[in-house]
This record gives structure tokens, C-alpha cells and sequence, in this order.
């Protein structure tokens, strides 16, 4: 459900890099291989434990979920399931699988296989409270499975399109669970061939994958990349840069793709923080962002003012009833002295090989300097910045997120299991909004309740809201079948790379 955190190996390495690669087919071979520049790191294979765009696809890639998302950013596609359909109640859910998937050591996946997996995401201490409501699992068949939940849930099939969600062979294949998260086996189009955390990743064809035809290539090089990647790209060491920076896009020229804005950048606010439980300091702060020096400076210009805390052009997404603060220091120092705040010092940490976020927090910096707050930025390896951020351990959390699914659930889910974006705002409103939207499948009332979150979202200020952005990749011209969702996830086993 977020926002890319940059390349981060070194540009010395550059040339190394490119010796080393082993991107290009031994002559005669005709091996295919897309070659992707990454630009952030991989939480590794455990699903549970993903808090980022390029762990999420490349999780996919190799355990796939149930259904697939159609890269329209609306739809949803069916995959290992055909077909699903619920009772009028939306209480019951069915879900018919193919009768022709196979893992990838060649195992047949069946019903079994499935109800084993649901024990595993209802048991994962991050994502698991997303998977409450299943209260019982059936398996009539080896190709039905029969979810019976506690409450109705309109919008079920969208959390089988989820990593999360991701179909395991039943008992780990015979292996522990890290022994099987190691090396995992998956029904996705691709198996792990090797891979580092924070390194490069490759993957291989499987010879078992039930979609006819696909994968069209046969190995998948990604490599994790600080500068220059635009150098590998031109002299055709790269395939696709993911998530360019907007700092970098303009050094792409025609072949850089830019998505429907789908990305909120966001500055937390920890209330358990000196003063940052009072909502007049938390406007106050609000009131001192100079967001078109955010806009303008960070984004370059490729920023617009963000609509709300949820992400723009998400299927369902209204704007809030109520007025955003706007940059206003006078009135900032005003509610700071209403409130008797004085001598504020905060710290703020963020992922610094994020280059935009790294200009972000010096802009923020200045801005509550002017209104008497010092601010201490702290920009952290991203591990680091990981940790402390779901740890609570930071006055203030500089991120950005999108969806990875198209439904307002998702976004709303990714609240509560950060303690509202790491603010330690009290979840339980928000959760009893996601019941009843999960609950009914009216637009009207659906809008109702969106717009609901929003206000909230302004009324409580667990987070400044800075800027909403676009997702951008470089494609080379020869890539054919990349098809990016409007936040930028995308299979990798429709994409063809033409002989040059």
C-alpha cells in the first residue's frame, strides 16, 4: 500500500554492475530477460511482512493470489479462481479454482491449498486482522472454496487480489515456514532462482504456470540501483526503471510513462509526542507547510494539492466536506500561542535515498523555523526507517502511499494497521466506517462513509496531507505488454522484450 522508497546501491559500483549483470543472453541461447532497474528494496518473501510497491509485484510474480487486478485499475480479472459469487447476504463467498494450476515443482493447487493459506494470512501479525471476518473456510471440492464470514462484505474479492492473499501449498510443501519464505513455491509465473534482501532478485520461467504462452520471457534480473540508472537505461543494460524519481524523469525523455496522479506524501504527527497531542499544534503545524514549495521544488512542478488523505482516482474516492488547512504562518504562530506551546523541537525521519523526500523535509524544516519549531531531520537507511516507523519510534513519519487494489478499503485498511499512519490516532471509528462499508454495496452510502474518513482525516490531523503525485517508469521501446495499474504495480508475465 506505498510509495516507493529509492535506489539505493552506489554509483561507483556502476560499472561493476554492468560487468556482473549476467542480463544478456549467452549468444545462441535466445534466452529472453527483462532487466529491471528497482527503486526500493524487497521486504524479502513473507507476505505478511511487504510494506512496499516492488515487494508486492515481485511477491506476486512467483505467489500468486486467487484473482488478478486488470491494469484499468477498476476491474477484476480471474486467475487461479474462474469464477466467485455471493450469496444475497454478500456473507457467503464461492470461489471456483481452474482445474489446470499447478505450483511450480509441479504439485497440482486444490481447495486444500487454499484453506491452508487463509490459516496463514489470519495468523500474520501485520496483515492478519485484514482476514478477521472469515469465520469458517469449506472445501466441498478439490476446485471449491467456500468462505463463510462474520459480517456481509461487498468488497471480499478485492482482498484476494492482495499479496497478502497469496496461495501457499498446504503444510509449507513439507518444509517450516522459513524454511518455505527462503526459497518459496507459488503457482505465480515465475519461480525464485535467487535472490538477496536489498540485492538483486532472479526469476525463471516456470515450466508450470496455467496461463498458455506465459511468461514470454524466461529470466527476470532485477537489480537495486542508486544513481545513474538512466545511464544503464540508455546504453541498453535496462529494460524498465521502476518508480523514477522527479528529480530524474526529465533524463528520460519519450520513454518515460506517467500514470494518473494515485499517491498521497504525508507528513505524521506521533500524538504521543510533546505537544503533538494537542489538535491546535498539530493545525498549527498543518498551517506552516509551504505546499507549493513542496509541489514545485520536490515535484518539480508534477505535484498537485492533495484532495484528501485517501489516494486521488481511486474507484469510490470523494473529496472531504470540510476545508484543508491551507500555508498560513501568522495563523500558525497564533494557535501556537493559543495552545502555550513553546520551545517545540521535533524529529523527523524518512528514507534517505528518497532524493524527494530528502528536499521535502528541508522544505518543512524552514517552514517551522518560521513559525518557532525546530525540527531535527533525520533521514535513515530504509530498514532503519522501516522499523521505526511501524515502532512508533519518531515524533514525525515523512511517507507517501497509494493503493495497490481498486477499492477505498484498501487505502482505509492501511490506516488501521498503521495505527493511523503512525499517528496513534484511535483506530476504532475508523474500523466501525470500514464495517459499514464492507457492509453495504449502495454508492451512495459508500461515498457517505468515504467522505466520513476524509473529514475525519482533517477534523483529527493524524497526518499533513503535502502533495498527490503520479507513479512514473521508464520503458524501453522495445518492451511491449507492460501494463501499469494507475499506482504502478504490473505483471510481469505479460511483458515481451524485442530483439533489437
Amino acid at each position: 500500500m506505498r510509495f516507493p522508497r529509492r535506489l539505493i546501491a552506489a554509483a561507483l559500483a556502476l560499472s561493476a554492475l554492468l560487468a556482473a549483470s549476467g542480463c544478456s543472453a549467452p549468444a545462441g541461447t535466445g534466452e529472453r530477460v527483462l532487466r529491471i532497474a528497482r527503486a526500493e528494496s524487497f521486504d524479502g518473501w513473507d507476505p505478511d511482512k511487504a510494506s512496499a510497491y516492488a515487494s508486492y509485484q515481485t511477491l506476486q510474480a512467483v505467489l500468486e493470489p486467487m484473482l488478478r487486478l486488470n491494469p484499468d485499475g477498476v476491474s477484476i480479472d480471474p486467475g487461479i479462481a474462474t469464477r466467485w459469487e455471493s450469496d444475497p447476504a454478500k456473507r457467503r463467498w464461492t470461489f471456483t479454482l481452474r482445474d489446470d494450476v499447478r505450483f511450480s515443482d509441479g504439485s497440482p493447487l486444490t481447495s486444500a491449498d487454499v484453506a491452508f493459506s487463509v490459516q496463514q494470512w489470519k495468523a500474520g501479525p501485520n496483515y492478519g486482522g485484514m482476514y478477521a471476518q472469515i469465520a469458517r473456510v469449506e472445501t466441498p471440492d478439490a476446485r471449491t472454496v467456500r468462505f463463510d464470514l462474520s459480517s456481509p462484505d461487498a468488497s471480499f474479492p478485492v482482498f484476494m487480489t492482495w499479496s497478502s492473499s497469496a496461495i501457499y501449498p498446504k503444510g509449507f510443501g513439507g518444509r517450516t515456514a522459513r524454511q518455505f519464505f527462503a526459497k518459496p513455491v507459488g503457482a505465480g509465473p515465475f519461480e525464485v532462482d535467487r535472490w538477496s534482501p536489498g540485492g538483486r532478485i532472479v526469476l525463471t520461467r516456470s515450466p508450470h504456470y496455467y496461463l498458455p504462452g506465459r511468461p514470454h520471457v524466461d529470466r527476470v534480473v532485477i537489480d537495486v540501483v542508486e544513481e545513474d540508472a538512466e545511464t544503464m537505461f540508455e546504453a541498453g543494460q535496462l529494460d524498465i526503471v521502476e518508480y523514477v524519481s522527479p528529480l530524474e524523469a526529465s533524463r528520460f525523455g519519450d520513454e518515460l510513462r506517467t500514470l494518473a496522479p494515485s499517491q498521497v506524501e504525508h507528513l505524521s504527527l506521533n500524538r504521543a509526542s510533546r505537544g503533538l497531542g494537542d489538535r491546535r499544534v498539530r493545525e498549527a503545524l498543518a498551517h506552516a507547510v509551504d505546499s507549493d514549495a513542496i509541489r514545485i521544488g520536490a515535484f518539480r512542478g508534477k505535484a498537485s494539492a492533495p484532495s484528501g488523505i485517501l489516494p486521488p482516482g481511486l474507484p469510490g474516492v470523494v473529496p472531504p466536506t470540510v476545508p484543508m488547512p491551507k500555508h498560513d504562518p501568522a495563523l500558525a504562530r497564533e494557535l501556537l500561542r493559543k495552545a502555550g506551546a513553546k520551545d517545540l523541537s521535533y524529529e523527523v525521519i524518512y528514507d534517505a535515498s528518497n532524493s524527494t523526500d530528502v528536499l521535502i523535509a528541508q522544505i518543512l524544516q524552514a517552514g517551522f523555523e518560521q513559525v518557532g519549531v525546530r525540527l531535527k531531520l533525520s533521514g535513515l537507511e530504509t530498514g532503519t526507517f522501516i522499523d521505526r516507523a511501524y515502532g512508533h519510534d519518531a515524533d514525525m513519519v515523512l511517507w507517501s502511499f497509494g493503493a495497490v487494489s481498486p477499492d477505498v478499503v484498501d487505502p482505509m485498511s492501511w490506516f488501521t494497521g498503521t495505527s493511523w499512519l503512525f499517528s496513534g490516532l484511535d483506530t476504532g471509528p475508523l474500523l466501525g466506517r470500514i464495517d459499514e462499508y464492507r457492509r453495504t454495496a449502495d454508492p451512495a452510502e459508500r461515498e457517505r462513509i468515504v467522505a466520513a474518513v476524509q473529514d475525519a482525516a482533517v477534523e483529527e490531523l493524524p497526518a499533513i496531507n503535502l502533495a498527490q503525485y503520479s507513479v512514473q517508469h521508464a520503458v524501453k521501446s522495445n518492451v511491449s505488454g507492460f501494463a501499469p495499474t494507475p499506482w504502478g504495480m504490473y505483471a510481469l508475465d505479460t511483458i515481451e522484450v524485442g530483439r533489437k
